[in-house]
């Protein structure tokens, strides 16, 4: 029977196996090809942006036309090495850029490069490559899920199905041999908790079985390198949200700092309704940019970059911050923010930066579900009686809204699981701003957490502080 406990899960772990093979022949390899198209595509965009530069700074015309072959090169050698599976979005858009660069270079000087024709073929495929290539990343991001989501459940189906088994082998094995059904007992429970670590989603913690049977030895083998193939699929996830979100970053905050001197009117005056626009323009800019940092620093304390803490550090005053930050946003939505803060401020030994933001995606999230004329209360207590610190501080943060359903409590705290919120103008985000909190939280030895409310939603912020306050602040 125990034999039969150990096929079972060798089948799940066959199929984990399967499945994480076809993610890397498929999916990756492809990606890899993609990439180097996009690279490529870039350059010949980038070389094309220095000529028309060159030209109407008054420079000679044939250096950038040389750059410009140069990339167009580059990307017709690479268009010829790729496999014939990469995506047909890519490849097309790899072949418009070429056709371009070719329809260029056949005008004389520099009329090829400042030609208004090209210039918006130039920049409508710019922009083309960006949500090809974004849109290549969520695809790949939505597999990786699909397959981790698979493994998991094969896993902990296999996990189960071999205890039912051997826990019929246990009670033959005690009347035969009481020790030997010890050590396989023991060997089975570690399996058990790794395969449960595993499913939960730690793929760091080495698997550890201690001295197994000699049957169980291949499988933990087995769990090992498959926890090492999910954890070096988790840290590939990772690595990608942070190369896009920081090749992102860049041009957003050129088009942050060009739209403020084209407001400020350092390039000529403008009218009011243009003033509107530029706003509208910050406005969403200012919005991705904080997607793209939040996307940033979610993948950096993922792959367990230290924080930057320092000693005595005011919560009231990151607090205050971060309320500040979403005020305009309150006012426009006519959200009130009540701030209840009693007795001495508390310091720690806090990232401030960190601290505000988690803080400031706690306030946004309150006051998108909250309607107008309703208040978001923001709290900041002091409790004595929590494990692991002499003094804990709590920030409180209250909405009036329709709160959080019960299937969804499980999983709101998990990167990328948004789900539309009832009774509320609340858009469906991408789902970081919660995990990017409970990562802060975590960071500084902390929790975040949702009691269950009849009305409404409250998250609570716990941080550890290096300082006792006096009892008339303790509540």
């Amino acid at each position: 029977m125990v034999s039969v406990a150990v096929v079972v899960i060798l089948v799940g772990l066959v199929h984990v196996t399967s499945l994480l093979r076809t993610l890397a022949e498929q999916e990756l390899e492809s990606l890899h090809d993609e990439g180097g198209l996009h690279r490529a595509a870039w350059t010949l965009d980038v070389s094309m942006r220095h000529g028309e530069g060159d030209c109407r700074s008054g420079q000679a015309p044939d250096p950038p036309r040389e750059r410009v072959s140069f990339s167009e090169a580059r990307l017709r050698t690479m268009l010829g090495q790729v496999q014939a599976d990469v995506a047909a979005p890519m490849r097309q858009l790899s072949l418009d850029y070429l056709e371009l660069a070719e329809e260029m270079q056949s005008r004389r000087g520099c009329e090829g490069l400042l030609a208004p024709d090209l210039l918006r073929r130039r920049a409508l495929l710019d922009e083309q490559l960006t949500n090809v290539w974004v849109s290549r990343l969520q695809e790949l991001h939505r597999e990786v899920s699909r397959k981790d989501r698979d493994a998991r459940e094969f896993g902990n189906a296999a996990a189960i199905g071999g205890i039912l088994i051997a826990g019929l082998s246990l009670v033959v094995a005690v009347v035969v041999a009481a020790r030997a059904a010890g050590v396989l007992t023991r060997a089975l429970a570690n399996l058990t908790e790794t395969a449960q670590r595993v499913g939960r989603g730690d793929f760091r913690t080495p698997v550890s079985i201690g001295n197994p049977p000699s049957e169980l030895a291949d499988f933990g083998d087995e769990l090992e390198r498959m926890r090492l193939q999910l954890e070096q699929l988790e840290t590939l996830k990772q690595e990608i949200l942070a190369s896009i979100s920081h090749e992102l970053r860049t041009p957003l905050s050129k088009i942050r700092e060009s739209l403020a001197l084209l407001q400020d009117g350092v390039v000529g005056e403008v009218d009011p309704r243009q003033r509107k626009v530029v706003q509208i323009a910050r406005r969403a800019c200012e919005s991705e940019i904080r997607m793209v940092t939040t996307l940033l620093d979610l993948s950096r304390l993922r792959a367990g970059s230290p924080v930057r803490r320092h000693p005595g550090v005011s919560l009231d005053h990151l607090v205050a911050r971060a309320i500040d930050d979403e005020r305009a946003v309150a006012d426009e939505r006519g959200v009130a923010i009540k701030l209840e803060a009693a007795g001495d401020s508390p310091t720690g030994n806090f990232d401030s930066v960190m601290i505000e933001r988690a803080i400031a995606n706690l306030i946004r999230n309150a006051i998108a579900v909250s309607n107008r004329g309703q208040t978001v209360t923001v709290r900041r207590t002091f409790v004595h009686d929590r494990p692991g610190a002499r003094t804990w501080a709590c920030v409180r943060v209250e909405d009036h809204g329709p709160g959080v359903p019960e299937e969804i409590r499980e999983s709101m705290f998990n990167a990328f699981v948004t789900r539309a919120v009832p009774n509320s103008a609340k858009s469906v985000g991408i789902g970081i701003g919660l995990s990017l909190a409970r990562e802060i939280a975590s960071a500084h030895a902390g929790e975040l957490d949702c009691p269950t409310q009849p009305t409404g939603a409250v998250f609570r912020l716990w941080l550890p502080l290096d300082d006792q306050p006096s009892p008339s602040t303790t509540s």
